[in-house]
């Protein structure tokens, strides 16, 4: 029952959401190709994605949950600057929502020979710097009544997190309506790729199941 419960929450909370997957996101005519998001280099914590379209946050947890967020690109112009912006509940009517929460400048490799780059990138001594996202800090998505915080802790709460790529945003594209997507539009003749990672916040499992062998289990840290 619990399965199904939740299973069913997950269907609910992502009804009309893009399940995760690296996607173009640009305008119709554009000829400048963004550089590409790698599916097998989609990351949380550390572990590949790809087998996870929705991760389970655990709620009200005395410890609160964290996940490191990496991808990695592909790019064959192995001389431009590429930029990479992080949102959360992304909503473009409302400067409050529309900004992103983090943007990393990602230089290309000393390397031509190399073709793909860590988002965001490694420091200068090589260590990895991922998007460290805590749940519990974002509100719900627009519309939806919660808790007045200033932690969301609570279950049922479906947070989306965005890494929008390119290689030339256009600095005017700030603010709705002037801009359709502010702060995330191509500049001319540019394009952006996209990755959205889905978390559901869920009751916290009992003591002892395990994440690895049991999808449902959703541990307090």
């Amino acid at each position: 029952m619990r399965r199904a419960a939740l299973a069913a929450a997950a269907a609910l909370a992502l009804a009309g959401c893009p399940l995760p997957q690296p996607l173009p996101d640009y305008p119709a005519g554009t000829t400048i190709p963004a550089p590409r998001i790698l599916v097998d280099g989609i990351e949380v914590g550390g572990v590949s994605a790809s087998g996870s379209p929705v991760v389970l946050v655990p709620a009200g947890c005395g410890g609160e949950p964290s996940y490191a967020l990496s991808a990695q690109i592909f790019d064959t112009n192995t001389i431009e600057q590429v930029e990479a912006r992080w949102f959360v509940n992304y909503y473009p009517r409302s400067d409050s929502w529309n900004r992103p929460h983090r943007s990393d400048v990602i230089l290309p490799d000393p390397d031509p020979a190399v073709l793909t780059r860590s988002v965001p990138p490694r420091a200068d001594d090589g260590s990895e710097r991922p998007f460290v996202f805590r749940p519990y800090q974002y509100p719900p998505p627009v519309g939806v009544v919660a808790s007045s915080g200033p932690t969301w802790p609570e279950a049922g709460i479906v947070r989306v997190v965005e890494v929008v790529v390119s290689n030339g945003f256009d600095p005017a594209a700030v603010s709705w309506p002037e801009a359709e997507l502010p702060n995330r539009t191509p500049a001319l003749l540019h394009e952006t790729q996209v990755y959205r990672w889905v978390f559901l916040s869920v009751p916290a499992s009992a003591p002892g199941c395990d994440p690895g062998a049991d999808p449902y289990c959703a541990l307090c840290p």
